[in-house]
């Protein structure tokens, strides 16, 4: 059985998506899988699943999701703790608990084994970390600790590519998280030098005045100082 959160929220076994029940019994799932063999409380239970005011019958809602997700969960096991609930499985059946464990191996490693690593890790994401819906407070603190370390993920695997005199390799990776998140500068200035550096001029400058122009109109602020320097280092390379 695989377990799925950098993605929507999902079990599988082979191909065969499991069918777990409404959201809230997948954000029971995903609070016990993010917690994995180690004892969840039952209120951190309950504050993953309601995002406001839990209603009085919460507790037993979650009870009752537990004592389904046990007759679901082939290949693992929910046991009882004194304050809650242990999901006891293999971590590398988790991909986020595996990207985890991927990006911390990358970090170790020289340039040429970490970039190969880290795509490996990238690779595991399926779209937003526990999918477009993320429960209460606590999983969405969760997702948003996931993003940020595929942001972190994205921007190394790229310093290293072009570092290994890669650039191409760069590309695809941030041109996408550019998309997706046009604010962010440092992914930004790393695309337009790795632009450059496969010939690509113009569209590094390009992409440099759009942005410019996003910051201003959205934030109301410059460019800050890293990608000023790559625009400036871009144009003297020009000239």
């Amino acid at each position: 059985m695989e377990f799925r959160l950098l993605g929507s929220i999902d079990a599988c076994v082979g191909d065969r998506r499991l069918d777990l029940g409404p959201r809230k019994r997948r954000f029971v799932l995903a609070a016990l899988l993010l917690d994995l063999n180690r004892p969840v409380p039952v209120e951190r239970l309950v504050d993953a699943v309601w995002e406001t005011d839990p209603p009085d019958s919460a507790r037993m809602t979650v009870q009752g999701h537990v004592y389904r997700l046990r007759r679901a969960l082939v290949g693992a096991e929910v046991e009882t703790d004194s304050s809650g609930y242990v999901l006891r499985a293999d971590p590398e059946r988790v991909d986020a608990l595996r990207f985890r464990r991927l990006t911390a191996e990358a970090a170790r490693e020289g340039d040429e084994a970490g970039a190969e690593l880290l795509e490996e890790a990238l690779g595991l994401w399926l779209g937003p970390a526990l999918g477009e819906s993320r429960g209460g407070k606590s999983l969405e603190v969760a997702a948003i600790e996931l993003e940020e370390a595929r942001l972190a993920a994205i921007e190394d695997l790229a310093r290293r590519r072009l570092r290994l005199g890669q650039p191409e390799r760069a590309i695809t990776p941030l041109r996408a998280i550019v998309t997706a998140a046009p604010h962010q500068e440092r992914l930004v200035s790393l695309l337009m030098t790795a632009f450059y550096r496969v010939g690509r001029q113009a569209e590094a400058l390009e992409l440099y005045d759009r942005t410019r122009r996003l910051l201003a109109d959205q934030l109301g602020v410059d460019p800050g100082h890293e990608l000023r320097a790559t625009f400036a280092s871009l144009l003297t390379a020009q000239a």
